[in-house]
Parts: structure tokens; C-alpha cells; sequence
């Protein structure tokens, strides 16, 4: 009878175990939520959008109250009426948010759209992967002001995707962990804690306006794109360099996920260990430059000048032309991406002044 009690006991104990408890942080309660801006910098006269998710990845935006150095807002939304800092709070039930501060400022002299480059180390075999495009895809939502490239490896034969390009750009960045996420070349976004709804670190990275303007132009003749970009400075830059990449956008293609809800990583894309239609955004097919990039001259650099470029390229048959795009960004000495832009083939764009 001691015997059937004592085991008893223990398959109690067990099973309380294994139900875990409401201080499970990050499993199944809600303990604290988390502010995030689409603009950390803001153009007075601009309005600037604020979102809350909680610590398991919710949205509760919708059901969040806001509040612009203590007072409420109607809505999500807000356009500063000064130059000057702003101090915002969110709550929802009964979490409120650490305090985000933003910054309203007002333009002189010539200026152009900043964005930065978001650079998607990746390969259809990674379960880890997925993460990646999941929280480029949130990020765009919140601010659009980003550019993504889609680099596959690790090297041919391991993903129908990798390129000449990709492995000399995984060589020269030492790229040895997928997924890995760069942002300007320059700065790790790690997915070790698997959240994939906070973008407030790529978007502290986006700024109000740049001095560096882009414009792309490219006519397309068959299976022959040619064109040219033009580079404009209203400031004086000194070492820096250009890349340009053709790649390819909208390719579909079954994709590894390890996103099941196990292990501690949430459930993306129903879970399916398999994701049959994946879309693979902006793939890097070809490099214009050499991988490390072309000197720009300092003469061409400086303020009230540009620099033009004409570039020809041959699209192989097995690419949807449709879908093909080029991508340029201009580099400092530090390899830090200043600004960039993309544009679909076949298109004429101008310079983005504000």
C-alpha cells in the first residue's frame, strides 16, 4: 500500500511538472509588452506610427492606448507640431511600456530618402531560416524604408540559388552562421532569442533624410539590361565605394523550418517541417561591381556633386525577367551601407529629394 501512495505522489509531482506555470515567462501568460515607432527621427509635418506586442510575439496594437508626453491620442498615429523630443508610453490591461523617445526635426539644404540595407544570409536547406523573412516582412509594415538582399549558400550544390556572387560576398564577410542578418553591412542582428516581431533595432537604423541621393534608370532589350546609375552628394564624403546587384525577386521554392513551437522557437507558417510555395525575396544573382566595391572619386563625392555609371548585363533564360531587379548602395571606408535604393527592371527613377 506504502508503495502504490509513493507512486502515487510521484506521478503527481510529474505531472505538475510538466504543466509548467504561469511564470513561465515567454511560454503562454503575457508579462510586460514592448513600444516600438516606425521612425526613431521624424520630418516635422510627417506622421509617425507607433505599434505593441507583447513578450509572446501578439500584436496589441488594436487594443493599446498611447500617450505623447503624458497625454492620450486617439489613435496610433501621430504628427509632431515642434522641433524637439517626444516621450511616449503605451498601455494595454494592465502592462504599460518602457518610455520610447522620438525626435522631430526640420530640414536645410538639400535632402534625400534614406534606407537601409538588409542583408539576408539564408539557404532553402536552413530551418533556421525562416526567422529572417518573417522579420524583414514585419519590418516593412512598420517602415517601408528598407531594402532587402537575399544572399544563399553556402556554396553551389548545397541550395539551387547560390551564385558566383554569393559565395564571394559569404567569403569576403566571413559569413559562417545561417541565418545571418546584416543591417548596413556593418551591424549583427542576431535571432538567437527567436523574436521576430520587435523590429525596433532596424528601425533605430533608418534616419530622418540622407545627404546621398540614388536614382536608377534601366531599359531592357530582350534578354539585355542596360542602364545607368546616377549618385548625388549634398555634403562632402570622402573613401567611399559603390556596389551594384542584380537579383531576383518572388522566387518560390520549398524551404526547411524548424519553427514548430518546440525548443522554445515559436510557430511560423503553420509549423509544416516543410514550406512548399516559400517566397524568397530579392536573390542575389549577379554582382555589377566587384564584391568589396568600386571606388567612387572624392572628387565626385563631395557636396553638389554625382556620379554616373553605366552598367549592361545579360539575363539567363531560366530568370522571370518579370521579377528581376538592381540594387545600388553606396559604402563609406568602413564598409557601412550609407544609403540605397533598388528598382525593378525596365523602369526610369529619379532622385528622391524631400
Amino acid at each position: 500500500m506504502k508503495k502504490i501512495l509513493l507512486l502515487l505522489t510521484l506521478f503527481v509531482i510529474l505531472l505538475k511538472s510538466c504543466a509548467g506555470s504561469e511564470s513561465d515567462e515567454g511560454r503562454d501568460v503575457v508579462t510586460f509588452v514592448k513600444l516600438s515607432s516606425s521612425e526613431n527621427a521624424v520630418l516635422l509635418g510627417n506622421s509617425v506610427k507607433f505599434s505593441l506586442t507583447d513578450n509572446l510575439n501578439n500584436d496589441v496594437t488594436a487594443e493599446a492606448k498611447f500617450y505623447i508626453n503624458g497625454v492620450q491620442i486617439d489613435e496610433n498615429t501621430y504628427i509632431p507640431e515642434a522641433i524637439g523630443d517626444y516621450k511616449i508610453t503605451a498601455t494595454y490591461k494592465e502592462f504599460t511600456s518602457k518610455v520610447l523617445s522620438i525626435k522631430a526635426i526640420a530640414l536645410t539644404g538639400v535632402n534625400f530618402v534614406h534606407r537601409i540595407m538588409y542583408e539576408d544570409f539564408t539557404g532553402t536547406w536552413c530551418g533556421n531560416c525562416p526567422i529572417a523573412s518573417v522579420r524583414f516582412d514585419n519590418l516593412i509594415k512598420q517602415n517601408d524604408k528598407a531594402v532587402i538582399l537575399g544572399i544563399h549558400g553556402p556554396n553551389v550544390g548545397s541550395d539551387p540559388f547560390t551564385s558566383e556572387a554569393s559565395q564571394a560576398l559569404i567569403s569576403e564577410l566571413k559569413i559562417g552562421a545561417y541565418p545571418t542578418i546584416l543591417l548596413n553591412r556593418t551591424k549583427n542582428w542576431s535571432t538567437a532569442n527567436n523574436d521576430f516581431a520587435d523590429v525596433s533595432f532596424p528601425i533605430s537604423l533608418i534616419k530622418a533624410y540622407s545627404k546621398i541621393g540614388i536614382a536608377i534608370t534601366s531599359k531592357l532589350e530582350g534578354n539585355t539590361l542596360s542602364g545607368e546609375y546616377n549618385l548625388a552628394f549634398a555634403d562632402n564624403y570622402d573613401n567611399l565605394k559603390l556596389v551594384a546587384y542584380i537579383v531576383e525577386d518572388k522566387i518560390t521554392y520549398p524551404q526547411h523550418n524548424y519553427f514548430n513551437g518546440s525548443g522554445g522557437k515559436p510557430i511560423l507558417y503553420g509549423g509544416v517541417p516543410i514550406i512548399e510555395n516559400y517566397v524568397n525575396h530579392n536573390v542575389l544573382r549577379a554582382s555589377l561591381t566587384p564584391i568589396k566595391g568600386e571606388n567612387i572619386p572624392n572628387t565626385n563625392s563631395q557636396n553638389n556633386t554625382g556620379y554616373f555609371k553605366n552598367f549592361s548585363y545579360t539575363i539567363p533564360a531560366n530568370f522571370n525577367k518579370e521579377n528581376v531587379k538592381i540594387i545600388v548602395a553606396v559604402m563609406n571606408a568602413q564598409n557601412e551601407v550609407l544609403n540605397v535604393r533598388e528598382a525593378m527592371a525596365n523602369t526610369t527613377n529619379a532622385l528622391e529629394t524631400l
